[in-house]
């Protein structure tokens, strides 16, 4: 192979798009450039012959999730992560893609973006591979100052949601300009989402503001954190709809988080979307209020994401601060299915909050309880005996399901 030429590429470029022309000329073939999250930078011009994958990048200013879901599937964003060699990626024709050569622009072991070549008419030579990596190489400094300027960006745009949070929120006109130039559209509602976890490092960080980017469900203003909690402003597509569009794309992230960077989310919370900036403060203790209960009363919560979904937990926190209650809590029956549990090594207490957990539903709580249909109508029975607790009474269930549940809280 001959020698690397090291002027390659040394002359000053007027813009990305300069720089992403010149790679085409030298190698032939079109080019992209976009940042670690696939947001489109640069491309070069190109002629008639090119693949749907390209085009929609192109227009959509990004890659689309399908494009960004199979490379993850297949292996070849991984491999782009932790290499700074080139990588060949064949046809791909279920997503329109076309044979490719990608390879990462990085500093250190820190990833700042990309570079496709759409391989049209010829294959890259080993020499064309060798004078990509130049290429990446050139790309840094220019990514390092654009990763400056949206870092600086970022630190706005974080201000402004920890404004609008606490209900610093003084001049409305500035607030919607801001967010309107980051894609809030003309009356659209804003909403809250957090999302906790045991904690987060500012590469796990990077991490986590990567698959929201990518996923293109629903449109992200702002993203921030708060020690060990994620925090994303979102604009609901369709207010009406919001709740199954939330749903889907918290499903959808825990899941990428989980499999691609092996983070769990411990809990994740979603307010209903209000259209005051105003309101924003109000959205925030929503979600916050769901995240903090799911996380004590994590198996009758888990699939409650949003603060009505709560029902009765949502008073526990008051219940728990009153100071009458504080005197009043002591339910006898409790304490009768307690001190009958203690003697005689049973488990009635365990049974009545199976029952009431499962609404009654006596098949779903003998399962819970791994025990038969029978054995449980007679614990039922053996329950009502103690405690004179009628559990077809709608006061008296409610009253001892809330008074178990500050119960096992206070334990």
């Amino acid at each position: 192979m001959t020698n690397v030429p090291t002027h390659l590429f040394n002359q000053p470029f007027d813009s990305l798009d300069d720089f992403a022309d010149a790679i085409s000329e030298h190698l032939h073939c079109p080019v992209t450039i976009e940042d670690s999250n696939h947001q489109l930078l640069a491309y070069s011009s190109h002629e008639d012959e090119t693949d749907a994958a390209r085009i929609s990048t192109i227009i959509g200013r990004r890659v689309p999730e399908r494009v960004i879901n199979r490379f993850w599937k297949d292996g070849v964003i991984p491999t782009l992560n932790k290499s700074d060699e080139p990588l060949v990626i064949p046809t791909i024709n279920e997503i329109g893609l076309g044979n490719r050569v990608a390879i990462s622009i990085r500093k250190n072991e820190e990833v700042l973006g990309y570079i496709w070549v759409l391989e049209v008419g010829r294959s890259l030579t080993n020499q064309d591979l060798a004078d990509l990596k130049i290429a990446a190489l050139k790309a840094r400094n220019q990514l390092l100052q654009l990763n400056l300027q949206t870092k600086r960006k970022e630190r706005n745009d974080q201000e402004l949601l920890w404004q609008m949070m606490t209900g610093d929120v003084s001049d409305q006109t500035s607030i919607k300009s801001h967010l309107q130039r980051l894609g809030l559209k003309h009356n659209h509602a804003l909403a809250i989402m957090v999302f906790s976890f045991e904690s987060i490092t500012k590469a796990q960080y990077r991490q986590l503001t990567y698959a929201t980017k990518t996923l293109q469900r629903i449109d992200i203003l702002i993203q921030t954190l708060d020690e060990n909690e994620f925090i994303l402003l979102v604009s609901p597509n369709s207010v009406t709809d919001f709740d199954m569009e939330a749903r889907e794309f918290i499903h959808t992230f825990s899941e990428q988080v989980k499999e691609r960077f092996q983070l769990s989310i411990l809990a994740a919370g979603c307010s209903y979307p209000k259209e005051s900036f105003d309101d924003v403060k109000t959205s925030y203790k929503e979600a916050r209020t769901v995240i903090q209960l799911k996380q004590l009363f994590k198996r009758e919560l888990h699939k409650s994401f949003f603060y009505h979904e709560l029902g009765v937990f949502r008073y526990i926190d008051i219940l728990k601060r009153s100071n009458e209650t504080k005197e009043l809590a002591t339910n006898h029956a409790i304490q009768k299915l307690q001190a009958y549990d203690q003697e005689h090594r049973a488990n009635l207490l365990e049974t009545l909050e199976a029952v009431l957990d499962r609404e009654d539903n006596m098949a779903e709580a003998a399962k819970l309880l791994h025990c038969h249909v029978n054995t449980l109508n007679y614990r039922l029975k053996r329950i009502k005996e103690i405690t004179l607790i009628d559990i077809k009474d709608p006061v008296q269930k409610i009253g001892i399901y809330l008074d178990m549940k500050l119960f096992r809280n206070g334990k």
